[in-house]
């Protein structure tokens, strides 16, 4: 049952942070373009830069994230494990979306001062 849950696991997991990843790169480029509308390569760039930045970090914790699964015996276990750790996935990538949009306002601030 472990194998089925690891398998499970690593597969709905990247897809979520594949899927968010590029829902948030799309939409987040009309938000960082708007920040540095008189360069758009250096606004290309930094989101390019954030999505390798999640698609790494979360997609690593996700297989980090395997060593402490515990030992599944039932169907109900798999569902309870699995739910247990998307639901951490997801608080992360709401976590991160939110750091990377105050980073992007900082970045602009910092350099409207200048």
């Amino acid at each position: 049952m472990n194998q089925i849950t690891y398998t499970l696991y690593i597969l709905l997991s990247s897809t979520i942070v594949i899927l968010v990843g590029n829902w948030c790169y799309r939409n987040g480029k009309i938000y960082i373009l708007s920040y540095f509308p008189d360069d758009v390569n250096y606004g290309n760039g930094i989101n390019k830069l954030l999505r390798v930045a999640y698609y790494l970090l979360n997609i690593g914790l996700a297989i980090w994230s395997l060593h402490s699964i515990k030992e599944i015996t039932t169907y109900i276990d798999v569902i309870l494990e699995l739910s247990s750790r998307l639901s951490f996935i997801l608080l992360v990538i709401a976590s991160l979306h939110f750091i990377n949009i105050y980073t992007v306002y900082f970045i602009h601030k910092y350099f409207k001062n200048q």
